[in-house]
């Protein structure tokens, strides 16, 4: 006899989240009022875009802690961040390749990051669509 788990939580999710903190912690490693952070424009919307994304992510973690499903709603997330992390991908590979490709190993990190992140949510996107397991 199997016994199902009550927890229904996907682990692209969860492991959204840990690496999106550490993406955060990598590109705002120098506080300065939020300057290092958000200031300049291709690092600013990487780090805006992570951080807006993670905060979704902990909402949707404990939603789905609490059993609360919306699969229509969490299709479209699914699909916006991916777009959303793709961009900020190309977004951190060509802000490497102009300014800092040997000089920053954080930045170096994060766009590693933000690319694992990307195939997190590619892996969400096929689990909501049947064509993968969690």
């Amino acid at each position: 006899m199997k016994v199902k788990s009550q927890l229904k939580f996907k682990y692209p999710l969860l492991y959204n989240i840990i690496f999106g903190f550490i993406v955060c912690s990598l590109l705002c490693y120098y506080w300065y009022g939020g300057r290092t952070c958000f200031y300049e424009g291709r690092l600013g919307f990487v780090s805006g875009v992570n951080f807006i994304i993670v905060i979704i992510n902990l909402v949707l973690f404990v939603l789905s802690l609490l059993n609360v499903a919306n699969y229509k709603m969490e299709r479209i997330y699914s699909i916006v961040g991916m777009v959303l992390f793709i961009i900020a991908f190309a977004i951190m590979f060509w802000y490497l390749i102009e300014y800092e490709f040997n000089h920053s190993q954080q930045h170096i990190a994060a766009t590693i990051l933000v690319g694992i992140i990307m195939g997190l949510f590619i892996w969400d996107y096929k689990i909501l669509h049947g064509d993968a397991f969690n």
